[in-house]
C-alpha cells in the first residue's frame, strides 16, 4: 500500500480546495490513479450506479479528498466504504483521522477503541495522534516505542507526519535521522524532511530539498508550494509568487497557491492584487468567508472608508461569534468596527464595541489604542491619553508607540505623532519604515532640519523628483486623513 498521507506536503494547516485538479495529464504515479478513481466515483454517484473498490483503495481515496480539505466527500467515501467493508481497519483509521481533522475527538476515540486490529503500526499512530491532541505526549511516545519496525519507511513517514501535524518537528526528526543513510534518495523521505525543516523555521536548509523534489516531480503543486512558503518566510516575495505560479501550472485549482500569492501581494503593498487572489482562494473553498470580510473590512478602515469597513467587519464578527470558543481575531474585529462606528457618529455603540474587545483580550493593546483615539476625536484628551497609557502598560513596545503615532497622524495630532515616532526610534532604531514616516511627518510640519536628518537615514533617501511628487500629492490630497495621505505618498514613491 502507498505510504498514507505522503501527499500531504502542505501539512494539515493548508487551506481547502474545492474542485478536482484540472491538469491531470501532468500528474504521475499514485496521484494520477487517485484523480482517476475520484472521477470514476463521482460519475458513478451522479448516475446512481454501484461503485466497488477494495477497502485500501477507498481509504486512500478518502485520504486524498481529506488532504484537499474536501471533507464532505472524504466522509462520504469513508462511510460508503465501511458499508462495503465494515471490518476494515484501514477504513476505520481513515474515518478516525477525518474526525480528528474536524475536531471531533470523542467520535474519533470511539472509532479507535473499536478497531479490529489494534497492534498494527497504523493503529498505534492514530491512537498516538489522539493522545497528543489530549496533551499526553509521554503516553504517545511510549505507545509509538512499541512499533517493532522503526526503520520501515512507511512507519517512519507516518510517525513523522503525525508529530509534524501536531507541532513537534523535533520529535519527527528524531525518527527520520536514524534512517537517513538508507532512505536519503527516497522521494517520500526527502519530502517529510523538507517539511520538518520548514516546520522548525530552517528555510535555508529546506529550500535545496524542495528544489530536489521538484527535479524529481516538476509538476507537483505541493513541492512548488513548499518552496514558495520558504521564500515567503525569507521575505523574498517575488520569488514566492514565481513558485506559486509554477504550482498553479501543475494544479490551477490549488487554493494554497492563491492564498500565498495574496499574502505576497499584501506584503508588497498591492492590496487590490492581494484581494483578487484571496477571492480566488475563497471560490475554491481555500479561505473561510470571514477571512475575506475581515481583509476587506480592514483595508477599508485603512483607507478611511468607514461605512464599507463597518459592513464587512460586522459580517466577519457574525461569522466568528458563532464559534463555541471565541475566535482570537474577534477582539480586533470589535475594536476596528468600533472605530468605524465612531466615524459614522454612533459613539455609544463604538465605545461598547471597544469595551467588548478589551474584555475578550485585556492583555492586548489594540482596543485601548482605538478607544483612546475615539476619545481624543470626541475632544476628551485626558481620557484618550489615559487609554493610550494603559495600552503602553499592556505592551511597552515600539509596535505600540508606532500605533499611537499612526493614530495621532490620522486625527491630525501631529505633535503627539512626533513624540510617538521618535520613541519608536529610541526603542528600535531599525523599526520597519520609521525613518520614512518621520521624513514625511517632518516635511508635513515644514521642519527642514529634521526632514534632512531622517531622509538621510532612509535606505533609499527621497530625491528631488520624488519630493516633487510628494508636493503634488500635498496640493491634491484631501488631508483630513493624514495617515491615508502618507500611505498614498509611499505608494507613489514605489
Amino acid at each position: 500500500k502507498a505510504i498514507r498521507r505522503q501527499r500531504q506536503m502542505c501539512i494539515r494547516d493548508s487551506y481547502r480546495s474545492k474542485q478536482l485538479m484540472s491538469n491531470k495529464n501532468l500528474l504521475s504515479g499514485r496521484d494520477k490513479e487517485l484523480q482517476e478513481l475520484a472521477e470514476q466515483y463521482e460519475a458513478a454517484m451522479a448516475e446512481n450506479k454501484p461503485f466497488y473498490q477494495d477497502a485500501d483503495e477507498l481509504a486512500d481515496l478518502a485520504d486524498w479528498y481529506g488532504t484537499k480539505k474536501r471533507y464532505d466527500k472524504a466522509f462520504e467515501i469513508a462511510e460508503y466504504g465501511l458499508k462495503l467493508h465494515p471490518d476494515s481497519t484501514e477504513l476505520m483509521i481513515e474515518y478516525a483521522y477525518l474526525h480528528l481533522d474536524n475536531g471531533k475527538k470523542a467520535k474519533a476515540r470511539e472509532i479507535i477503541e473499536n478497531l479490529p486490529d489494534t497492534y498494527s503500526p497504523e493503529a498505534k499512530v492514530v491512537r498516538a495522534h489522539l493522545l497528543l491532541s489530549e496533551g499526553k505526549l509521554d503516553d504517545a511516545e511510549q505507545l509509538l516505542d512499541t512499533i517493532e519496525d522503526k526503520a520501515d519507511l512507511a512507519n517512519v513517514v507516518d510517525v513523522s507526519y503525525m508529530y509534524l501535524d501536531m507541532g513537534y518537528p523535533d520529535k519527527a526528526l528524531a525518527w527520520l535521522d536514524p534512517v537517513k543513510e538508507e532512505y536519503s534518495d527516497e522521494e517520500a523521505y526527502i519530502a517529510v524532511v523538507a517539511d520538518c525543516l520548514y516546520g522548525k523555521g530552517m528555510t535555508e536548509e529546506a529550500i535545496p530539498l524542495y528544489n530536489r523534489l521538484i527535479d524529481m516531480n516538476p509538476y507537483s503543486a505541493p513541492y512548488w508550494f513548499g518552496l514558495a512558503r520558504c521564500h515567503f518566510e525569507e521575505m523574498n516575495f517575488n520569488q514566492a509568487i514565481d513558485a506559486c505560479d509554477y504550482a498553479l501550472v501543475g494544479d490551477d485549482e490549488f487554493a494554497d497557491a492563491y492564498v500565498m500569492k495574496g499574502h505576497c501581494f499584501y506584503q508588497l503593498g498591492n492590496e487590490d492584487a492581494a484581494l483578487e487572489y484571496y477571492q480566488k482562494a475563497e471560490e475554491l473553498h481555500g479561505l473561510a468567508p470571514e477571512f475575506i470580510y475581515t481583509y476587506i473590512g480592514l483595508c477599508k478602515v485603512s483607507k478611511g472608508e468607514w461605512k464599507e469597513g463597518y459592513e464587512n467587519l460586522e459580517k466577519a464578527i457574525l461569522e466568528n461569534e458563532t464559534d463555541e470558543i471565541a475566535s482570537p481575531i474577534l477582539p480586533s474585529l470589535y475594536a476596528n468596527a468600533g472605530l468605524c462606528l465612531s466615524k459614522m457618529g454612533k459613539k455609544r455603540k463604538a465605545h461598547q464595541y471597544c469595551k467588548k474587545a478589551h474584555k475578550l483580550s485585556p492583555e492586548e493593546p489594540e482596543s485601548l489604542l482605538i478607544e483612546g483615539r475615539i476619545y481624543i476625536e470626541e475632544g476628551d484628551y485626558d481620557k484618550g491619553i489615559k487609554q493610550w497609557a494603559k495600552a503602553l502598560n499592556c505592551s511597552p513596545t515600539a509596535d505600540t508607540w508606532n500605533e499611537i503615532g499612526m493614530h495621532s497622524m490620522e486625527i491630525g495630532y501631529l505633535d503627539y505623532a512626533k513624540i510617538a515616532f521618535e520613541r519608536v526610534c529610541e526603542l528600535e532604531p531599525d523599526f520597519d519604515g520609521i525613518n520614512e514616516k518621520l521624513t514625511v511627518l517632518y516635511m508635513t510640519l515644514h521642519d527642514k532640519e529634521n526632514f534632512i536628518k531622517y531622509n538621510q537615514k532612509c535606505p533609499r533617501p527621497f530625491d528631488l523628483k520624488e519630493l516633487e511628487k510628494m508636493q503634488m500629492l500635498m496640493e491634491s490630497e484631501d488631508r483630513e486623513d493624514l495617515a491615508a495621505y502618507m500611505q498614498n505618498i509611499i505608494k507613489a514613491l514605489q
